[in-house]
This record gives structure tokens, sequence and C-alpha cells, in this order.
């Protein structure tokens, strides 16, 4: 029996519709590209081109196609996320990094540029999951070592090997509580605190079917307001930044003015929210202020 490539994504891409995925036709193309290890262009190619599959690989395209039809993240399926140049190993229990996170770390690298000094920086990813924020700022920067904090003995596996893959000796990972962590660290020691931390109210449950299904909970609540972490972070950072050291954090877009309010109120100066990718307000970051008024003007990050 022949399997054309084509017959298969109509398959694969009417089985999608059927299960309410919005973008059955691109995730279709993006199942078979995993299941044959080619681009999504090759697929279209081969499609095109009326090139046919093995019986082995039209069983494992229906297999996955059945796994996401579950709503399974399509990242767990495949196995991979992509985040800049990266393709990050993910599964069951670490959170899925998004590509709007990627505003997070061109933050964060746009906070260091403001005055690098003539040393490799220091700096705290908390709450790490996957790996993508720590290992984004290092590859981005060129410059700074970072500690990556995971407390998820879940995720915890899927960090190890993105830091081994990706990390180039730039990143560390830690397991244990943040707090640990910060307990460790010399005041004024860091240069930069980033996360995208747990940040859903405890009553709200995600829209998304494959994020409250899928994502560890760990990931996403942080008490009724969904700001507890990130009032210990604004404390924690305080206590560790130098001054002139900036803290990043990914929220809700509806929770950016309350932030900068617990910055302020954590000895934190120039306070501001800006836009990620999808143009929503969900970027807050600060400075530490420097004795004498120097070197606290903060960049446009977007």
């Amino acid at each position: 029996m022949i399997l054309h490539v084509e017959a298969q994504r109509k398959l694969v891409r009417e089985q999608l519709k059927v299960a309410g995925i919005a973008a059955a036709d691109v995730e279709a193309d993006l199942l078979l590209a995993g299941v044959l290890g080619i681009s999504r262009g090759e697929v279209q190619l081969r499609s095109l081109l009326g090139r046919s599959m093995s019986p082995q690989e039209a069983g494992d395209a229906a297999d996955a196609a059945k796994l996401r039809a579950r709503r399974v993240p399509l990242q767990h399926v495949l196995g991979v996320a992509p985040f800049f140049d990266m393709e990050l190993a993910v599964g069951p229990g670490v959170f899925v990094p998004r590509p709007e996170t990627e505003s997070l770390v061109t933050a964060a690298v746009a906070l260091l540029a403001v005055a690098t000094p003539d040393r490799r920086l220091k700096g705290i990813d908390v709450g790490s999951g996957s790996g993508a924020v720590a290992l984004g700022v290092a590859r981005e920067h060129g410059g700074i070592d970072i500690t990556a904090v995971e407390a998820s003995s879940a995720a915890w596996p899927w960090l190890r090997a993105n830091i081994d893959r990706y990390g180039d000796g730039a990143v560390a990972p830690f397991f244990g509580h943040a707090e640990r962590v910060f307990r460790a660290t010399a005041p004024d020691s860091l240069d930069l605190v980033v996360s995208n931390p747990p940040y859903v109210p405890a009553a709200k449950r995600p829209e998304s079917r494959e994020v409250w299904r899928h994502d560890p909970e760990l990931a996403l609540y942080s008490g009724a307001d969904g700001l507890d972490l990130i009032r210990q972070l604004a404390t924690w950072s305080a206590g560790s930044l130098r001054p002139g050291g900036a803290v990043v954090i990914e929220h809700e877009d509806t929770q950016g003015g309350e932030i900068r309010r617990v910055f302020a109120a954590a000895g934190f100066i120039k306070a501001a929210t800006d836009q990620d990718l999808t143009g929503r307000d969900r970027i807050t970051s600060a400075m530490l202020p420097v004795p004498g008024g120097g070197a606290t003007t903060q960049p446009t990050i977007m």
C-alpha cells in the first residue's frame, strides 16, 4: 500500500480540525515534519511532488495526531519547543516556553547593556523550567553567568538536558527553592534577576486546555492575586543585586501597575511595564538606585 504524504496531510488536518485545533493546517505539517525528521517546508515539497511515506511513518503520524487531538500540547507531542535559535527538550512536567517569552529575554539583555563593566556579569533565573530564559539571556548577551533555579523534580531533567546542550558553561542549574539561592548569594553581587514566575491567581483557570491540563500547577499559580512569588522576588532581589542591577519579570497583562508598586516598596526605581511580542503589557522591570544618582537611566526595552 502506497501512503502519499499529501493524503496523510489531509487526514491529520481533518483530525485536528474536528478536535477544534485552530491552526490545524500548520500543526498537521509540523507533526509530519517531526515524525519524518524534516522541515515543514520539506513536508510541503514532498506533498507537491507526490512523495510517499512508509507504513511505519504513517503509523507514527497517526499516533502523533491522536495525541494532539486529545489536546496534548504540540510541543509535548514533538518533544521540542523552539526558542530563539534553540530546540528545547520539553515534555510532561515542564512548562512549555512560549514565543512571547522571548520578549522577556530581549528586555533583560537590553537592561544589562545600560552599563556593562569590564567583567563577566552574574544573574539568577527563578523558576527556570526548561531553561529557556536563562539560556536565552546567556546566549543573547554573551557576557553573563546565570544560575537557573528550579524546584520541581519533574522539570529538573528537562532543565539539565537543555543546559547540557545549550549552556556553553554559562548557565548552571540549581535544584531547590529560590530562597536558598538568594540566602547564599552575597549582597550587591548580582547584576540581573530574571523570571517568568507563576502569576495566575489561584481561582482563575487559564482558558487554554493545553495549559491547565498539561502545564504544571507549580509554574502557573501563586496565591490569591497571583503575585505571592513576585513579592518575594522583589525582596530577595533588592538584597542581592548591585546598585544599578535590574530585575525583570513576565506577568499577566493586568498586573503591571501592582508589580511596579511592589518593586517601588522594595526600594527599586525606574519601574516600567512594556509589551511583549503580542502587544500586551506583560514585562515589568526595575533597577536598584546607584548612590549619587548615576547610571540609573533605563532603556526602552521593546
